[in-house]
């Protein structure tokens, strides 16, 4: 899909001729996720590894994760200026990056879905980035795309928490109102960032509560492993 700016780079702005994302400098500062990664979270590693050290120490309610790049560099940038830059359309361009994860890992889904944000939230950032992604994904994949999640508790900020606070902050915040449509699915669980991964586990806990046969988390990005067991 050829979008007006694509004439510019995403992450830097510089204009570029060749129908690419990024400009030759940006593409090759861009922060990809190889071969070299967990295949439960989906974080970079030093070598591919089934298992890597804080999985091992945490209870995680999806299959697996993938994300396109470590959360760090251009990726911060693109992502920040997504988020609170006034640039919906680069969801779009998100979703087709994921796209070549989901097609990647070679599993079938039924649905599509989100991180949901308060109707507070939403409207205070003017859109939800993730349900962007997800609506765009799901026009790639052929998949319909769901609001099966709902917020339905006002959190402070993520940003500065540690793991641990993050993962209290999030207690009852997401709930599963229409059960019927989550049972016996497997589910694509979009969001733009996963972090300690607290977010994302927590929200498929409770697709998983709802019936979900199974959940897979995909991202643009995520952070560098923390400390193990704060997941």
């Amino acid at each position: 899909m050829i979008h007006p700016e694509r004439y510019t780079c995403l992450a830097c702005g510089r204009e570029i001729f060749d129908g690419g994302r990024f400009c030759a400098d940006c593409e090759k500062a861009a922060p990809y996720i190889g071969g070299d990664f967990c295949a439960r979270c989906g974080r970079k590693t030093v070598t591919f590894t089934e298992v890597c050290d804080n999985c091992k120490n945490t209870v995680l309610n999806f299959e697996f994760a993938r994300s396109v790049f470590t959360y760090e560099g251009i990726a911060v940038k693109m992502i920040g200026k997504f988020k609170f830059g006034g640039a919906p359309y680069m969801g779009e361009e998100f979703a087709e990056l994921i796209a070549d994860k989901v097609i990647g890992s070679g599993i079938a889904c039924d649905v599509v879905t989100y991180v949901p944000m308060t109707r507070r939230e939403k409207r205070k950032r003017g859109y939800n980035q993730s349900e962007k992604i997800a609506a765009a994904l799901g026009k790639i994949l052929g998949v319909e795309v769901k609001p099966l999640a709902e917020k339905v508790k006002e959190t402070p900020r993520q940003v500065g928490l540690s793991g641990k606070a993050r993962k209290e902050n999030l207690e009852g915040a997401f709930a599963v109102k229409k059960r019927k449509e989550v049972r016996g699915k497997r589910v694509i669980l979009v969001d733009d960032v996963m972090t300690t991964g607290a977010t994302v586990n927590n929200v498929a806990a409770r697709l998983k509560g709802a019936g979900a046969k199974s959940v897979y988390v995909f991202t643009v990005a995520s952070a560098v492993p923390p400390r193990i067991g704060i997941l």
